[in-house]
C-alpha cells in the first residue's frame, strides 16, 4: 500500500500603501474688504485675543471706525484702563485711573488723527478713502467739568503750580477740554455753581444739563470719566451738534446704569431714551 501525502503551500503578498500629506502654509494674505462685512467678520473671529495694550487699543481704533461707516454716533469703549494686579493695589486713587485713561485716550486718538486711512495697523482691512471715519481730523477729549480737566492735565503734565487753561490743544487734531465751561469773560476764581453742579451732578433730567459747550471744528468727542449724574450732560452734547460721533471711553456704563432712577441721579427712562 502507498500513501501520497499532498502539501499546499498558500503565499500572501502584502503590498503597503504609502500616503503623503503635504502641508502648505499661507504667508501675508491681506484682509478682505471692510465693506464685504460677512467676510471681514469670519476674518475677525479667527484673529487671536490682544497680547498687549497696544493691540488692544488698535483693535478698538478699528472697531470704533467700522462703527462709525454703519452710520453709530454713540459708542461705548470698555477696557482696564491699567492691569489688573495693578487696579487691585491699594494705593491705586480713582485718579491714577483717570490719569491712565486719559493717556489712553491721546493714543486713541492718534489713531484717527495720524495716519487715518489705516485703521489703525496694517491688521485693519482695506479702508474707503471716502468713509465717515476717514474724514475725521479733530478729536475732543471732554471731561466732566473744568475741575477734572484742570487736575487731569497737571497729573498729565506735571504743572501743579501753573495756570492750566480750560481747554488745551495737546497736539494738532486732539484737544483736551471740559463738558461743561465758564464763559470766556468770567474771571472769577470761585465759582459757586461749578461746585453745586460737582456735587449734584448735571442738574435735573429736564435741564438737560445746562452750561454744556460743544467745540466747534470737532470731529469725534471722547468722553472720560463722567459719573452717572453727569450723564445727562453727554446727551445734551449730542442734542447740540447730533451728528458728530461720541465715544463713551471706560466709562463703565453697566455699573452706571444701576444708578439710574436713585435720588438725585437721572431717571431709568434716561436708560431708553439715550444709552440703548
Amino acid at each position: 500500500t502507498k500513501t501520497t501525502k499532498t502539501t499546499k503551500t498558500t503565499k500572501t503578498t502584502t503590498t503597503a500603501r504609502t500616503t503623503t500629506t503635504t502641508t502648505t502654509t499661507l504667508f501675508n494674505i491681506p484682509p478682505p474688504s471692510t465693506t464685504d462685512k460677512e467676510a471681514f467678520q469670519a476674518y475677525a473671529n479667527k484673529q487671536a485675543p490682544p497680547a498687549s495694550f497696544f493691540e488692544l487699543q488698535q483693535d478698538c481704533i478699528r472697531s470704533t471706525k467700522l462703527a462709525i461707516d454703519d452710520g453709530k454716533l454713540l459708542l461705548e469703549v470698555e477696557f482696564p484702563p491699567l492691569p489688573a494686579n495693578v487696579l487691585e493695589l491699594d494705593d491705586v486713587s480713582a485718579y491714577d485711573v483717570a490719569s491712565a485713561n486719559l493717556n489712553l485716550a491721546i493714543e486713541f486718538a492718534k489713531g484717527f488723527t495720524v495716519g487715518n486711512n489705516n485703521y489703525g495697523g496694517d491688521n485693519g482691512g482695506v479702508v474707503d478713502s471716502s468713509s465717515s471715519s476717514s474724514k475725521i481730523q479733530n478729536v475732543a477729549i471732554m471731561l466732566p467739568d473744568e475741575d477734572e480737566a484742570r487736575i487731569a492735565m497737571e497729573r498729565l503734565t506735571g504743572k501743579k503750580d501753573e495756570y492750566i487753561a480750560p481747554t488745551v490743544q495737546m497736539e494738532r487734531g486732539i484737544t483736551v477740554s471740559s463738558l461743561r465751561r465758564s464763559d470766556e469773560s468770567d474771571d472769577r476764581l470761585i465759582k459757586p455753581e461749578q461746585t453745586f453742579l460737582n456735587l449734584f451732578g448735571g442738574g435735573n433730567d429736564k435741564a438737560g444739563g445746562s452750561g454744556v459747550k460743544p467745540l466747534n471744528g470737532t470731529d469725534l468727542y471722547l468722553i472720560l470719566v463722567a459719573s452717572a449724574q453727569e450723564l445727562p450732560d453727554i446727551e445734551q452734547l449730542h442734542k447740540l451738534q447730533p451728528g458728530i460721533p461720541i465715544v463713551f471711553y471706560n466709562l463703565k456704563l453697566d455699573i452706571l446704569r444701576g444708578d439710574l432712577g436713585a435720588p438725585a441721579f437721572p431717571p431709568k427712562a434716561f436708560q431708553d431714551r439715550f444709552l440703548s
